[in-house]
């Protein structure tokens, strides 16, 4: 299923109603499949892309996501408390804006923040009551009144709307060139020395490669040239040599 992130955000009363018939394994599907799409979009990006801010006001791309990690980690908890007819325990004021947002976090702490949020909905969704109390909400500032399944379903369109945020700060002038990450570098690569000596072993290798290979090899080529015949005479014309 993918989410009509549009049609969700210009109609936010949907957001609610459309979770209700899904299951909680589905719900878990799509929320996994949104981690998926986090990790996708950080795969052959370096240190210096994802910290790139296209303004000091706007986000990058570590921010946003350190944002809907730290915001995922409110809202799981906001499940488990609904789903126990707990709502009293909601502080709807601890819903803020950015909150959590860190461009310091390095690229592989990056990763593990979004696979802890994959640990965390798993271990939250296995925990819910065996009746989950669908009747107790609480309220977003755009997307209205949630149950424990509208929160699980609007993390997912957190997700992709943020996702389309990141790939705008990619877009954006002056983001920062991809770095090659190829080992070696293809000038210590393309040395003599180094190509195939895989292929053999390490005596071999030595003998078919480096300087007195590259003799043995022009050698060759020399006496090839020598023996070479400079020319093919006729059957005639040998017959009249001989006469």
């Amino acid at each position: 299923m993918s989410l009509p992130l549009r049609e969700l955000v210009d109609q936010p009363e949907l957001v609610n109603q459309r979770a209700q018939p899904l299951d909680w394994d589905e719900l878990l599907y799509e929320y996994e499949r949104a981690l998926d799409d986090d990790l996708a979009l950080l795969a052959g990006l370096s240190e210096a892309q994802v910290h790139f801010k296209p303004d000091p006001a706007e986000f990058s791309i570590a921010e946003v996501l350190t944002h809907v990690a730290g915001s995922d980690r409110l809202f799981w908890r906001w499940v488990k408390l609904l789903s126990e007819d707990r709502r009293g325990e909601i502080n709807s004021a601890d819903l803020k804006s950015g909150e959590g947002a860190d461009n310091a976090i390095g690229l592989e702490a990056l990763r593990g923040e979004i696979e802890a949020c994959r640990a965390l909905a798993r271990t939250a969704i296995d925990s819910l009551p065996e009746r989950p109390a669908l009747h107790s909400t609480s309220p977003h500032p755009y997307f209205g009144e949630l149950n424990s399944k509208g929160w699980s379903y609007f993390m997912v369109l957190h997700h992709g709307i943020h996702l389309r945020q990141c790939e705008r700060v990619i877009g954006a002038a002056g983001f920062p060139p991809a770095e090659s990450v190829q080992r070696p570098a293809a000038e210590e690569y393309l040395q003599p020395r180094n190509r195939k000596t895989w292929l053999a072993s390490n005596e071999k290798a030595k003998e078919r490669t480096g300087a007195k290979a590259i003799e043995r090899k022009n050698d060759k080529a020399k006496k090839r040239t020598v023996a070479k015949p400079q020319g093919r005479t006729s059957g005639k014309a040998r017959g009249r040599k001989r006469a």
